[in-house]
């Protein structure tokens, strides 16, 4: 099932979807942040989410093996079980395998469908958006042909179908309506509706009145290799 985001209500949206997470039981949303990023509870991406509910996170190192990748992410979700996952880019490929492993609900918004064509620019030195150098090897990136994008789960797919980085056409194909995706004319890679996203997140998983709660602010550490946790006071 394949939704116009642009020409369908939040909650008429909500409403298509909500049959597919029958089983969805969370209270909290944990963020797997993108390639050369990390977790930060200022970007704009959490602070929409921090609206619909508390935001966890960590930073992962995506240079490391993937399976090495997945372990990091499931420790820092194993203090609690009701969870929705939700990454972007490839925290979009790695919320729909931590998704479906642990049997939480995801939103997917612009998956890396296939992180062994995507990550393959970025093999040898290169920087972070944040400042620190790494070194992508040829031998990780490969590693990935094994693990195919999830759509076994219990997920939603969000696309900007303006995306230059991820063909939507690909990862439409690659879903093959096998999950419920909305679509948003426009956009970029980074994602640019993500308030209506957050609204529709808000509608299917949490209860209305969860935005108005108070919202702790917090982080456990500074240091952005960290797990951070997002708790922000709403007025």
């Amino acid at each position: 099932m394949v939704i116009d985001g642009a020409k369908t209500g939040h909650h008429d949206i909500a409403d298509h979807i909500r049959p597919f997470m029958q089983n969805a039981n969370v209270d909290r949303i944990f963020y797997c942040h993108g390639f050369a990023s990390h977790f930060d509870a200022n970007k704009d991406k959490v602070r929409a989410l921090s609206t619909a509910a508390i935001v966890d996170g960590n930073t992962v190192d995506y240079t490391l093996p993937p399976h090495q990748v997945l372990e990091s992410f499931q420790k820092a979700l194993s203090a609690r079980r009701n969870y929705l996952v939700v990454g972007t880019s490839m925290g979009g490929f790695f919320a729909a395998w931590l998704g479906t492993e642990l049997g939480l609900p995801y939103v997917a918004i612009n998956p890396a469908v296939t992180p062994s064509h995507s990550l393959r620019k970025h093999i040898g030195e290169g920087g972070t958006h944040y400042g620190k150098r790494f070194t992508l090897r040829e031998e990780t990136v490969e590693a990935y042909n094994t693990l195919p994008f999830r759509i076994d789960g219990q997920g939603l797919v969000a696309l900007d179908m303006g995306d230059k980085v991820v063909d939507p056409q690909v990862t439409l194909e690659a879903i093959d309506g096998n999950l419920p995706v909305v679509t948003f004319p426009g956009g970029s890679h980074r994602f640019d509706h993500m308030h209506k996203l957050t609204a529709v997140i808000q509608s299917v998983f949490f209860k209305p009145s969860t935005s108005k709660h108070k919202f702790l602010s917090s982080a456990e550490n500074t240091d952005p290799e960290n797990k951070s946790r997002v708790k922000r006071n709403v007025k």
